[in-house]
């Protein structure tokens, strides 16, 4: 069942991120480190929801097996852009015995039901060049490619 992620979730999901930062840490590890325990990571994402950021959980059995974090964003009216009001998907996991079974896109489809209630555009999100499933789960679910990202690391 998906539901608003309460702050009893946090230890699950703490544990689902600390799987998902551990696939950025092996693919990216100039970027990621894996020093943060679960209680660390549960901090994070309770910082991230006291700042602004939304989640939703997927939760079987009273346990969360999958979670789904975004964050509101407005685009003001300028010289070049229309105003927009968008969504950014910051992150989604899903446990990885629970995976397969379309948790990740019920997740996504209830994501947008909750943001065009709130009067959302769509929604953006970045997924790492090394990560095909999540840039299928994003294709699938109707988004397009918008903007490529380079980076070049000195030294």
């Amino acid at each position: 069942m998906i539901d608003h992620l309460l702050q009893t979730d946090l230890p699950q999901v703490a544990s689902l991120l600390s799987g998902l930062n551990a696939l950025h840490v092996q693919r990216v590890p100039h970027r990621f480190h894996a020093e943060a325990d679960e209680p660390a990571l549960a901090g994070m994402l309770a910082h991230e929801l006291d700042t602004g950021a939304e989640a939703l959980v997927y939760r079987a059995e009273g346990v969360a097996r999958g979670y789904l974090l975004w964050r509101p964003r407005e685009v003001a009216v300028s010289a070049v852009e229309r105003p927009r009001k968008l969504a950014v998907l910051d992150h989604i996991a899903v446990a990885p015995s629970w995976r397969r079974r379309g948790i990740a896109r019920r997740l996504v489809v209830g994501f947008e039901a909750e943001i065009a209630a709130r009067g959302c555009d769509g929604w953006i999100a970045s997924v790492h060049s090394f990560n095909a499933p999540s840039r299928g789960l994003m294709q699938r679910a109707g988004a397009e490619r918008a903007v490529e990202v380079y980076e070049k690391r000195l030294g």
